[in-house]
């Protein structure tokens, strides 16, 4: 028995999503590995860096699953695995970890600037990756 073909918009999707995670890990792992540094070539004020570096482990989690789980989502999504679905939705619970303490608990809309609503929008993107991947788990695109 053969498997349903993939359509072409799906590759697309979850190639620029794959795309995407690998500039969002680029952007954690050289957060995570040089800190400040890194901050400060990406033109952040002190104020952000101050932000940013003082951020407690469990949001700094959250945001790693968060970025992970969409990236690797993403890939396999591109490899037609079911474990999509799993995944996006990690990455939605990481991101809503992420955001409560971005948009609840301090003043992080502040520290992001004009990016602040980027976590509320990936995360709606992640949602909508998830029921996606349920979908074609029932239609036989992804096993």
């Amino acid at each position: 028995m053969t498997k349903p073909k993939m359509p072409m918009h799906i590759w697309m999707i979850a190639g620029l999503l794959f795309l995407y995670g690998l500039a969002a890990s680029f952007d954690l792992f050289m957060s995570l590995l040089q800190g400040e540094d890194f901050y400060r070539s990406s033109g952040m004020s002190e104020a952000q860096i101050a932000y940013f570096t003082n951020q407690p482990a469990w949001a700094v989690v959250g945001w790693i699953i968060s970025v992970l789980g969409s990236a690797l989502g993403a890939l396999a999504l591109l490899m037609r695995k079911h474990w999509a679905l799993h995944l996006f939705f990690a990455s939605v619970i990481g991101s809503v970890v992420y955001m409560v303490y971005t948009h609840l608990l301090t003043d992080g809309r502040l520290a992001m600037g004009v990016l602040w609503p980027m976590p509320i929008i990936l995360t709606a993107i992640m949602i909508a990756m998830a029921f996606y991947c349920k979908r074609l788990i029932r239609l036989g695109i992804l096993y």
